[in-house]
């Protein structure tokens, strides 16, 4: 029998799971609450791993797509403090973790898919083992509701009770257009991959990352309360105000690096960081599951979460690909390993937060970035200086 299999959530992780379970003659349903591919923007740039990420793709037949789209020069970084001098500085050195735009990355996983298969425009108001209510209709007889639908998933109470809690860091999105031609200093100051400015002893950061089309994304990062977005007196629609208050912020910085504020294209954009405690797990059901966000959301400072999303849809595939006739017995199988290996990427996420916020924490990011480095690639201590 083929199971009747329901995905909520059409991002990294409900798509390679549709994509690998497509591949292997399962036909899911994913239901997406935006109206088409192009309905809102989908994010930045995205490193993709070898043992997660790039194996999910591989799994979903997608490596020769994956290909066409990377940046392998996108692995470029560098690390500095405030005043721009740089600690160490990576350049053409193969880290094994390209970059891909998460538009292109959404794109190859939906061409993988026939037409219907995702269906838009679709809002999940709430759910039960048995029923999806959306705002203009009810579906039922699913033996698998999986719900990949991110940060407040609708799904997950199904399966545990905790909610995501703020972070203690919000960042706010600055971004470049046309940077070759209109913004040429900071293109050259970026490169083909991504800056980290760290001033831990007054809790604030800025990180640029190279994207495609002749884009650059920067966030600026601060400790700040939970509600400072909503209640800090601020018109986020006023482009000079938010500016303002950044240029103050960061008045101490080099100049090198705050000029995105005055250069920006956008009015910049808040970003509050959630997450969920790490090690989270919870009792297995027979019908219902998550992933992705929605079973570990975690800070982005480890660069992991697209790469357990996918691999947490690869692994469930997989699962169900080999007992489809016992979901249940798939679902006890994949979470596990899930949450095993979501724990100790969500803890490295969740030390790297504190590392970059707290006074001292730039010497032992430093150090902790030159380690890594020596570890994955032999010459990698070579480049650093």
């Amino acid at each position: 029998m083929t199971p009747k299999i329901a995905i909520i959530g059409a991002g990294p992780a409900g798509l390679t799971l549709a994509s690998i379970l497509y591949r292997n003659g399962i036909t899911s349903t994913v239901f997406e609450s935006d109206e088409s591919p192009s309905a809102r923007p989908q994010g930045g740039s995205l490193d993709l791993h070898p043992q997660t990420g790039q194996a999910a793709l591989d799994a979903c037949g997608l490596t020769p797509q994956f290909k066409k789209y990377a940046r392998y020069d996108g692995q470029d970084l560098v690390l500095s403090d405030k005043h721009h001098n740089r600690l160490i500085q990576l350049k053409d050195t193969e880290t094994g973790k390209p970059e891909i735009d998460r538009t292109q990355l959404r794109k190859i996983l939906l061409d993988s898919l026939p037409e219907g298969v995702v269906r838009w425009n679709e809002h999940l108001v709430s759910a039960t083992e048995e029923t999806l209510t959306f705002k203009t209709h009810v579906e039922s007889g699913f033996d698998l509701i999986v719900g990949a639908d991110g940060a407040w998933s609708k799904i997950r109470p199904l399966c545990c009770y905790v909610t995501p809690f703020y972070a203690g860091i919000t960042g706010i999105e600055l971004v470049l257009n046309e940077t070759s031609s209109k913004h040429s200093e900071i293109s050259a100051l970026v490169g083909n991959g991504s800056v980290f400015a760290m001033a831990s002893d007054d809790g604030r950061g800025l990180s640029f990352q190279r994207n495609d089309n002749d884009t650059i994304k920067c966030y600026a990062w601060s400790r700040r309360p939970e509600h400072w977005v909503k209640d800090g007196g601020l018109n986020w629609e006023n482009r000079a105000e938010v500016c303002a208050v950044l240029k103050k912020d960061f008045g101490d910085w080099s100049p090198e690096l705050t000029r995105i504020i005055d250069e920006c294209d956008n009015t910049p954009t808040p970003r509050p960081l959630y997450m969920l405690p790490v090690g989270i797990r919870w009792p297995s059901q027979k019908k219902v599951t998550i992933i992705g966000d929605a079973a570990h959301l975690m800070t982005p400072f480890a660069g992991e979460g697209v790469n357990m999303a996918m691999a947490d849809g690869m692994d469930l595939a997989e699962a169900i690909i080999a007992q489809p006739d016992n979901i249940a017995a798939a679902i006890r199988e994949m979470e596990p390993k899930m949450c095993e290996r979501a724990t100790g990427a969500a803890g490295i996420a969740w030390e790297n937060t504190m590392l970059r916020f707290e006074p001292g924490g730039l010497k032992r990011t430093e150090d902790r970035f030159k380690r890594l480095f020596q570890k994955t690639q032999g010459k990698a201590g070579d480049d650093t200086h």
